[in-house]
């Protein structure tokens, strides 16, 4: 049976985890680039800074691939988001760091915010659900739909 089309929160969530990426990739590309100002201390983050990027990215590229079944995918790049933020904030708020710090606090908790959004709004009926606590109760004969079996008189 054919899937329906996807709603256009579904199409918007698949674009923006396209956009989302692209930029991802972008600054993985950033990070793997050699500069003068990286020193060996720092070299090690780096790569971490690298491989931890791009597998947000990739989690982006999959769920855009099929948002309505992978949009649970999504949620790394929520995390990451939200981390980098509350790093970014804290230090800030310990007096270390200046403009670029206040830039990385600023654009994550806005891809945050809109990500988040576009996330829940492609999956309407999803939240609130309590899970299901054991195995469904047993139907007495009653209950059951009664099944008639035809045969054929060829």
């Amino acid at each position: 049976m054919p899937q329906p089309p996807l709603t256009s929160q579904e199409r918007r969530l698949a674009g923006l985890c396209r956009v989302l990426a692209i930029l991802y990739f972008a600054a993985a590309l950033a990070w793997a680039l050699p500069v003068e100002a990286v020193s060996l201390a720092s070299g090690p983050l780096a790569v971490i800074a690298v491989a931890m990027t791009t597998a947000i990215a990739a989690a982006c590229l999959i769920a855009a691939a099929r948002p309505r079944e992978r949009r649970h995918v999504v949620v790394p790049a929520l995390v990451a988001q939200l981390t980098a933020f509350a790093l970014a904030a804290a230090h800030l708020l310990a007096g270390h760091g200046g403009p670029a710090l206040i830039a990385v606090a600023g654009i994550n908790l806005l891809l945050f915010v809109v990500t988040g959004a576009a996330w829940r709004s492609a999956s309407p009926g999803v939240h609130g659900v309590p899970a299901r606590e054991g195995p469904p109760p047993a139907q007495t004969d009653e209950e059951r739909p009664a099944i008639q079996l035809k045969v054929s008189k060829s």
